[in-house]
């Protein structure tokens, strides 16, 4: 599916919405519902951020594309991603109503490789849900075909996934994962978690960590997201 506003609940045809409600993509529209103001920006490489190129030929992203032309000068997608999430941040800072004790971030699979990696790096973000992403490096995007955005050479000569996301405690973070997701096995998912207990442990925070797992594969899980988000939300 190319079609990205279906995370703002916004579809063109009925195999699409089925599409979407079927793997809670929905996740702006699930927001709002919740009655949260949302921030939902396009990805860079997906949508209207694609090259020219892949839009002329309709091509799912053109994530590959970013990726050489940020290697060339030594930068990584990860990297322009989180910097957007920052400067959003800045923006929502300086012209929204925004209750600066209550900002998440989630997303699913890249949508949750930002989550993780942006509140580990701003810690204006108060509580982080990545969907369909945290998980070992070495189990998943180490030995499994993945898109080739996911990587951030030489990240694993300094840690883990694990190590990443323990410098979002004592946080509230909450991975959600789908047991059947191919390129996110759930025993590597469930290794990543126990070491990120132990990480929570030391922050005497072990109440502000959780995993949730959904029966299917990979996909986003509101069942995963909102309870928890509500809770924490509720204690400030």
């Amino acid at each position: 599916m190319k079609n990205t506003e279906m995370y703002t609940g916004i579809v063109t045809s009925q195999e699409e919405e089925q599409f979407m409600l079927e793997g809670d993509r929905d996740i702006a529209l699930q927001a709002v519902r919740e009655g949260y103001l949302v921030i939902a920006p396009t990805t860079r490489g997906f949508g209207e951020t694609r090259t020219e190129q892949g839009k002329a030929v309709d091509e799912q992203n053109s994530c590959r594309d970013l990726l050489v032309h940020d290697l060339l000068v030594g930068r990584t997608p990860t990297g322009d991603r989180v910097w957007d999430i920052s400067r959003l941040i800045d923006w929502a800072y300086e012209t929204l109503p925004l209750d600066k004790q209550r900002v998440a971030i989630t997303g699913n699979s890249t949508g949750g490789t930002i989550s993780l990696f942006a509140a580990a790096l701003d810690e204006r973000i108060t509580l982080s849900a990545p969907g369909s992403y945290f998980c070992t490096f070495t189990g998943s995007i180490g030995s499994i075909h993945h898109c080739e955005c996911n990587y951030v050479p030489g990240l694993l000569t300094l840690g883990e996934m694990v190590d990443v996301a323990g410098l979002i405690a004592p946080r509230p973070f909450i991975a959600i994962n789908g047991k059947e997701d191919p390129i996110y096995p759930i025993d590597e998912v469930y290794k990543a978690f126990e070491q990120l207990k132990n990480i929570y442990k030391v922050a005497d925070a072990t109440d502000n960590v959780a995993l949730f797992v959904g029966e299917g594969g990979h996909r986003y899980y509101k069942a995963g997201a909102w309870p928890f988000i509500r809770k924490y939300f509720s204690q400030n």
